[in-house]
């Protein structure tokens, strides 16, 4: 295209390598592009740049920043079309399913159970409730019909506290 420092022509591409008003508008249009499709992948292809550029750019703590503002505004989006579906049943289009699982990998603190349980922990809690079990058949059956006695129902909370306690924290992907 042109000599020097100005765009070039490679394999089909106008890149801007060399300038830095040229990268700015890059990530400035890759941004965008983020906003609408929620993938570096296809917003990097939709404004003609490569994934390890964008891999190289959010290095830089300021465009990781913009990325996770991008990523947001996103997650809003798929927020919106959630809502009109509630709002206009009748005009629904596409996978519920897969709207569900867009919103918990973008929106997890808000659309994903808070509580995980490992196979491990799961294990000793059935444990300890199975002598739980076994305590109350000693014990005489509470009046009630349906709630366990006071001190097995204060052993199990503490159960249940200690094992979210002792689960690994969620963090959000990047």
């Amino acid at each position: 295209m042109t000599a020097g420092n100005g765009p070039r022509l490679k394999s089909g591409r106008i890149t801007h390598s060399g300038t830095r008003e040229g990268m700015l508008a890059n990530r400035k249009r890759f941004l965008l592009a983020f906003g609408d499709c929620g993938t570096i992948s296809q917003a990097a292809k939709v404004i003609g740049v490569h994934r390890k550029t964008v891999e190289i750019w959010q290095k830089d703590p300021e465009f990781a920043e913009d990325l996770h503002a991008a990523r947001l505004a996103f997650a809003e989006m798929l927020e919106g079309i959630a809502l009109d579906r509630v709002r206009n049943p009748d005009k629904n289009r596409g996978s519920d399913v897969l709207l569900l699982g867009l919103l918990k990998a973008n929106l997890p603190t808000k659309y994903r159970p808070q509580f995980a349980m490992s196979e491990d922990s799961a294990k000793d809690l059935i444990i300890e409730w199975r002598k739980a079990a076994q305590e109350v058949k000693k014990e005489e059956p509470p009046k009630d019909g349906g709630s366990l006695p006071e001190p097995l129902q204060s052993e199990v909370f503490e159960i249940l506290m200690k094992k979210k306690e002792e689960a690994p924290k969620e963090r959000e992907e990047g």
